[in-house]
Formats: C-alpha cells, sequence, structure tokens
C-alpha cells in the first residue's frame, strides 16, 4: 500500500507546478480541525523545494501552518 505523502507528492507534483486547485484543496484538507502538525508541514514545504513552480498561494499556506502547528 502506498503511503499517503507518496500519493498527495505525485498528485501534486504530476506536472511540476502547484496550482491554486491543489492548495486550496491541501488547505481544506490539512486545516481541517484548525492546525496542522508538523508532518503536514514538513510534506508542504518538502512540495515547494520540489516543485518548478507554485503559486504563492502556497507560500501562504505553509506560513498559515507554521503559526497553527503542533
Amino acid at each position: 500500500m502506498a503511503e499517503w505523502r507518496q500519493v498527495a507528492k505525485a498528485c501534486a507534483l504530476g506536472d511540476g507546478h502547484i496550482s491554486t486547485k491543489e492548495v486550496e484543496i491541501m488547505r481544506t484538507v490539512i486545516l481541517a480541525d484548525g492546525s496542522a502538525n508538523k508532518s503536514e508541514l514538513a510534506f508542504l514545504q518538502e512540495i515547494k523545494k520540489e516543485a518548478k513552480t507554485a503559486v504563492k498561494a502556497l507560500d501562504e499556506l505553509i506560513a498559515d501552518c507554521e503559526k497553527t502547528v503542533k
């Protein structure tokens, strides 16, 4: 069985670009409980680093998660 990180990373980085829609989905899922955990924050930082390009909304999501990380 694939690990959630591998599946999510493959989906988000499929075309090398992190889009607004992808960030909206990640925001909804990651912040569903009002906060992010260290693993979720690390995931966002990983995909930002590996993406060829990304929308500014990804930086905003990372900043929001850093404020709430448990």
